[in-house]
């Protein structure tokens, strides 16, 4: 027998047990992390709201009939309550007719406004450091704390009982500890010592317990993160940001905002249900959880809030919190074929559900294991009429998701009675539409005629007020819509999305012949290489942004790097484009464009060549910006976007980036992601930047189009 090692027998059963409080003291932390949120957030609050006294005269101090000698603190340069609130006693006490009685009403009433003023106060944060002082970025910094150690959290939570147990079994199994303790002890106290180590050996080299090491590590690194890569962590995940300062630091959107239209005993009783997003991956915003909720507790319903919103997030939410109490449910999600691809990745990015993407060739393999495994299939209205029979009456849908919902606003279409037919099969039915529906009334009419036709006849009924407050309120229980105003006031004013496109037959020919000819001009034009534009992907999702854009009032500027795509475009969308900005276009002309653009009508777009409308013009006519293919250099996309998100711009900026899957797109959103760090790094150092991002390119050319020849060589033999 080998002879044992006391102090360090010791030694490992003292870190055991430091290691077990330490991994309890990982969740015993949260609390105090909340609290830290809160203290910042109220001290913020506060400072903005001292900040804010300058805006209200001294003249308010005359409405306290304190008894205060305004005239005389005027006189003595004291013109606001920001200034006076900097004044000692011992200035004001020299001000003629200013005694102790009056400094006290004096600094009670500046009090009083102070209070108020940090009651309505939004606390911002900032992505630039030089926007923010020491205040905001220590609200950040708990913020980021508090995210970090959530996510720690969360991955923690499963070992956190088998680790407890496990260690304080060896902390409690009578393991000899001294010398002499052994010297005294008998040969089963002894055979028992040395199975408990031989135990915690193999412990202590096992997977799990390295596991466990590396959470605590991870939980430490984000205490000690700089200021840099706070900031960093913040203009990545700026949504997360606000939500946990909505949630936890007590910032939240006032109710009316979210719930104007829905009377408050129904709003209650749907905030009353418990959400369960254990596997969700992602944070919801407070009225997005509110708008899962909604979904889950009124289970057939109008979704409609505003483009850009959200509203996929919410329904993968409520998928989720009905995943996690029935495993095996099935689900399916009908929408039209251009973003079916879309739908397939957002369910992917935020839960673990089983997705089946039905649709072309691999259709009937996708149903299979649809039908045996459960899950999510995604599937397009063209589609439904070869497998809603196979659903009808054999797979019941814990949740149907209707995309787009106005596809089906005609009763007689082929298309209207497919989805009709699953009505019965359906648990919960979710439709969804970027489509203000009050304004159209009698199609409002027929969608809700599916899902709840109980309130049909009373909707028509009162349809002449639908403009009316009071109508709002009746479509309460079965139609929700928010607007972006309402709710997202406190965000960066721009937010992107990549819009994924599933490449037709005639987008995937020219593409091949683009990789064989090694023509890397030519792949970055994928989906616009044909000669008309009725069968490209891209042109079909770019079609139905302008409508919803269009619907909601907006207009829209288009870059792409490519005069050709420009040009084709411009044929594909005459009826809508006031006229485009190339190399070619005169200085004096390109300015004529964009005052066109401000007073042409809502849906209005304008074309932009990126290297010519994308500096030197402002273009806040425009609200949404469609990019139609990946930039070589970030610098470009963002010059580009500033254009629209400038001084003066008055409402919020949506960025669509248009994506073919399995393509040099996907392939350079990667690459740009790359770039986009190195960018960042030498943003101060722009020729070191260009250099660095140049050569890159270059070389990355050469490999990817290499790869891309052996990917397709067999698609064209």
């Amino acid at each position: 027998m080998e002879k044992l090692n006391f102090k360090e027998i010791n030694n490992l059963l003292a870190g055991l047990e430091d290691l077990d409080r330490s991994f309890e003291d990982m969740f015993l932390s949260r609390d105090g992390e909340e609290e830290a949120i809160r203290s910042s957030s109220r001290v913020l609050a506060m400072e903005n709201a001292r900040a804010s006294l300058s805006q209200i005269p001294i003249e308010e101090l005359k409405k306290a009939r304190a008894g205060i000698r305004v005239a005389s603190l005027e006189e003595a340069g004291f013109t606001d309550l920001e200034k006076l609130s900097h004044a000692s006693n011992w200035e004001l006490s020299s001000i003629d007719g200013i005694g102790e009685k009056q400094i006290e009403s004096i600094r009670n009433i500046i009090a009083e406004f102070t209070n108020r003023l940090a009651s309505y106060s939004s606390v911002r944060l900032s992505g630039k450091e030089e926007e923010n002082n020491e205040l905001s970025f220590a609200l950040m910094e708990a913020l980021s704390i508090y995210r970090h150690h959530e996510l720690v959290r969360r991955d923690a939570s499963p070992l956190r009982e088998n680790l407890h147990y496990t260690i304080q079994g060896f902390l409690s199994a009578g393991i000899i500890k001294s010398r002499l303790k052994w010297f005294f002890s008998s040969k089963t106290a002894k055979a028992d010592t040395i199975s408990t180590l031989n135990t915690m050996t193999v412990f202590i080299k096992s997977p799990f317990y390295e596991r466990v090491k590396n959470l605590l590590a991870g939980y430490r690194e984000a205490m000690e993160l700089s200021r840099s890569e706070v900031l960093a962590d913040f203009n990545a995940n700026v949504v997360d940001y606000y939500t946990l300062l909505e949630r936890v630091g007590g910032q939240r959107i006032e109710k009316p905002l979210i719930y104007s239209s829905v009377p408050a005993e129904l709003a209650e009783s749907i905030d009353a249900l418990p959400l369960d997003l254990d596997c969700f991956r992602g944070e919801l915003r407070a009225y997005q959880t509110f708008g899962t909720k909604y979904i889950l507790h009124q289970k057939k319903v109008l979704l409609g809030d505003e483009m850009g919103l959200g509203k996929t997030v919410q329904a993968i939410a409520a998928m989720s919190h009905i995943y996690s109490a029935e495993p095996d449910s099935f689900f399916l999600v009908v929408c039209p074929a251009s973003v079916l691809i879309n739908w397939c990745r957002e369910i992917k990015k935020f839960s673990p559900v089983n997705t089946f993407l039905l649709h072309g060739f691999n259709l009937e393999e996708s149903f299979a294991g649809w039908q045996e495994r459960g899950g999510v299939a995604v599937t397009n209205y063209e589609s439904m009429g070869k497998i809603v029979e196979r659903i009808d009456n054999h797979i019941r849908l814990s949740l149907l998701v209707i995309d787009e919902a106005h596809y089906i606003k005609n009763p007689e279409a082929r298309r209207t009675k497919h989805i009709h037919m699953l009505e019965n099969e359906a648990e919960r039915i979710l439709m969804m539409t970027g489509t203000p529906l009050e304004n159209h009334v009698e199609e409002m009419c027929s969608l809700i005629d599916f899902i709840r036709p109980d309130m049909s006849s009373k909707i028509k009924g009162a349809a002449q007020l639908s403009h009316a407050a009071q109508f709002r309120e009746l479509l309460a229980p079965v139609y929700l819509r928010r607007l972006r105003e309402q709710v997202l006031s406190e965000l960066p004013e721009f937010e992107e999305e990549n819009e994924w496109c599933a490449l037709t037959d005639e987008d995937r020919s020219a593409y091949l012949m683009a990789v064989q000819e090694q023509n890397f001009t030519k792949m970055r034009r994928v989906s616009f290489l044909q000669d008309g534009l009725s069968s490209s992907s891209k042109a079909l999702r770019l079609k139905e942004l302008c409508a919803e854009a269009k619907a909601e009032r907006r207009k829209i500027l288009i870059y792409s790097f490519f005069r050709e795509t420009i040009s084709k475009l411009h044929t594909l969308l005459e009826d809508v484009c006031i006229g485009e900005i190339t190399g070619d276009t005169p200085i004096n002309a390109r300015q004529a464009l964009i005052d066109r653009l401000t007073g042409a009508e809502d849906g209005s777009l304008l074309l932009c060549q990126i290297q010519a409308g994308g500096t030197g013009l402002n273009i806040q006519a425009a609200s949404i910006v469609i990019f139609c293919e990946p930039q070589i250099k970030p610098s470009l996309t963002a010059q580009a976007i500033s254009r629209v998100y400038r001084m003066g711009q008055v409402r919020n900026v949506l960025v669509y980036h248009l994506l073919c899957e399995n393509t040099i797109d996907e392939a350079m959103m990667e690459l740009l992601e790359e770039k986009q760090l190195q960018f960042d790094t030498f943003a101060d150092e722009s020729s070191m930047a260009e250099a660095t991002m140049n050569l890159v390119d270059k070389e990355w050319i050469s490999d990817f189009m290499e790869a891309e020849k052996k990917k397709y060589a067999l698609a064209v033999i």
